[in-house]
């Protein structure tokens, strides 16, 4: 590994370092380094033409864009005292070989993160690994021999390094925004700590969120944000955009007075939801009911079931919303305080005609709004404002709320 080049990176407190190496030399490392990094996405699967044409390219002998690294925190204070002296003594710092020496230890530890490559490498890794693409011994060895730069950060913090892997993010196939969002509030929830048998999936588990309390993070955290803005539309590119420029996360990751919070409202909509679930007598959604049915022209109902009702995220932003305006006009003293509310809860009639109501509410307002899913996030903002308003004459009947809150819907759209 010959290092050529170091910057200073001021936004984010670190230095950069440039270096050129074979890819037989990175191959020997990067196998070890692939799963260190718990927020960089997996393998995008859409292989297809593009990754294929990158192998190719890459035998041919195609320059690829550098490979940008980091070193963990593993080294501690031995490294961070070094960082510190070269951005406190620039052009006046000599002991750039100490850092070197750090850099090519954490290759040989695997002490390593891929910020911005993970899918370069894992194509590399496939030729010479893995024998794909059917590639000749010699077309294996040229590329071997063929050189690579890459960058490697050391002394970043931890939202230093997910600041620069969402900066970075301007390849081929470009991380999801809902990627982006779990990467952005990645410390807020935490599987072990949650109570009631929870799980929060993110997309770089590669699962899917199915049954009861089991949720995407990334629907958690636009619940959060409708929470933290009294409103349930959703949370823009431009909203993400904007904290990434003010840093405001990257401030909030030592002191984080409202992590509680996030936990708290995602505690309190599965106690919302498991109470409903008790309630409904088993409640389905007849999709083959006979002609006379109100409901036989609903083509794709909202839900089928109350398990599937409350995964959705127009249900889990109208909730947030509405516990932050509740919060704030002190009809409740806290989170908590509405939680406690879902073992009080009841139908006053049927659950299947109440929760039937509901499904074809949900269809005509999808038949006749510009924007379906902003509708809906408002329409369930007013039924939980129904369900949950101690002054309102559907509080705590879930055979009321959902008419109640048709009649708002109507009157304010």
């Amino acid at each position: 590994m010959e290092f050529i080049s170091q910057l200073i990176d001021k936004k984010i407190m670190g230095v950069n370092i440039a270096a050129v190496l074979s890819i037989e030399e990175y191959i020997k490392f990067a196998p070890n380094i692939l799963d260190k990094n718990d927020y960089q996405r997996r393998k995008v699967k859409s292989g297809g033409k593009t990754y294929d044409l990158l192998r190719d390219d890459l035998v041919e002998g195609c320059v690829i864009p550098p490979i940008i690294l980091a070193v963990t925190n593993a080294y501690g204070a031995d490294l961070d005292l070094l960082v510190k002296d070269a951005i406190r003594e620039k052009e006046e710092f000599k002991r750039w070989a100490e850092i070197y020496a750090f850099i090519e230890r954490a290759a040989t530890d695997g002490e390593l993160l891929i910020l911005d490559g993970l899918q370069r490498t894992l194509t590399i890794a496939g030729i010479l690994l893995r024998g794909e693409g059917g590639f000749s011994e010699d077309q294996k060895n040229d590329l071997k021999a063929s050189l690579i730069r890459t960058e490697i950060y050391v002394g970043l913090s931890k939202p230093g390094i997910l600041y620069r892997m969402l900066t970075l993010n301007t390849g081929q196939t470009p991380m999801s925004f809902r990627h982006q969002l779990e990467i952005l509030y990645n410390d807020y929830i935490d599987n072990a700590q949650l109570p009631d048998n929870i799980q929060v999936v993110r997309e770089a588990d590669e699962q899917r969120a199915r049954g009861a309390a089991t949720f995407k993070y990334s629907d958690v955290v636009d619940m959060f944000y409708a929470y933290s803005t009294g409103s349930p539309m959703p949370y823009t590119k431009q909203a993400l955009v904007g904290e990434l420029k003010e840093l405001k996360f990257l401030e909030s990751f030592e002191y984080k007075p409202k992590n509680d919070d996030m936990q708290q409202l995602l505690v309190a909509f599965n106690s919302l939801s498991k109470a409903v679930e008790e309630l409904d007598d088993n409640w389905a959604f007849d999709t083959e009911i006979d002609e006379d049915s109100p409901g036989n022209d609903i083509v794709r109902p909202f839900a089928t079931n109350v398990a599937s009702l409350f995964s959705r995220t127009q249900v889990m932003t109208g909730f947030g919303a509405e516990c932050q305006r509740l919060v704030d006009q002190d009809m409740y003293g806290d989170l908590d305080a509405i939680k406690a509310q879902a073992s009080k809860i009841k139908f006053s009639g049927e659950p299947s005609q109440a929760l039937d109501q509901l499904v074809g509410i949900l269809d005509r307002i999808s038949k006749n709004a510009k924007r379906i899913g902003d509708a809906q996030r408002a329409y369930f903002q007013f039924a939980f404002r129904a369900l949950l308003n101690p002054n309102s004459e559907a509080y705590l009947d879930l055979s009321k709320c959902w008419l109640s809150a048709e009649e708002t819907y109507q009157m304010m759209f």
